[in-house]
């Protein structure tokens, strides 16, 4: 009996150690390369929606927090600092359209499934709430005259994403992902915009 015991104990110890391993913080960053999709009302003029609409490059460079409470679950922050932007300049009805777009600071909060595959390979899901701002600027110039108008999509919304985690060692991660990282819609001058961010980012974590 003393020795059924004794296995159990150690069994149990053994057991603790191991949930212990997977608890704590990391942190981490990663490069985001996505794109914000711009759809334009259909009652606006056909060229001006294919020269205002459609997709903008939205680089970002992501700051991650986190903290593991086991194998499985997991609570992430980000903070995203912009690193692109995109200018164009079409002519239009008789003057030029200048169109430049930029994605803003951004944040999200995530809850963080994983499914452990092997000892350096896991898949995982995220799902949380965030804002991925954009902001696009028009200037229309005729003759020596210029009128711009600045609109920011800001919405906070769902965001979720799914990827894979390769361990090199015990403490160091890379992760790739791709994901939603916001939608929203916004009305300028009684008609209804619609807008979402998708991404693709590559990164790499630390566990203490």
């Amino acid at each position: 009996m003393k020795k059924v015991l004794s296995v159990a104990a150690v069994a149990l110890a053994l057991s603790a150690t191991a949930v212990q391993a997977h608890e704590g913080l990391y942190v981490g960053g990663n490069f985001q390369m996505g794109n914000f999709d711009l759809k334009v009302p259909s009652a606006a003029p056909q060229d001006f929606q294919n020269m205002v609409g459609g997709k903008y490059s939205a680089a970002t460079l992501n700051l991650v927090a986190g903290y593991d409470f086991n194998q499985y679950f997991a609570v992430e922050g980000r903070l995203g600092i912009p690193s692109s932007s995109e200018t164009t300049t079409q002519g239009y009805k008789g003057g030029v359209l200048e169109i430049e777009g930029k994605p803003q600071t951004s944040y999200a909060v995530f809850g963080k499934g994983t499914l452990p595959i092997t000892d350096m390979f896991s898949v995982y899901a995220l799902a949380g709430v965030g804002s991925s701002p954009y902001k696009v600027d028009v200037t229309a110039t005729y003759q020596t005259q210029s009128d711009k108008a600045e609109n920011k999509f800001d919405d906070v919304s769902l965001q979720y994403a799914a990827g894979v985690e390769v361990n090199f060692t015990p403490q160091i991660a890379m992760t790739a992902e791709y994901g939603m990282y916001g939608y929203g819609k916004k009305k300028i001058e009684d008609q209804e915009f619609k807008y979402d961010t998708t991404a693709f980012n590559i990164g790499l974590k630390y566990k203490f």
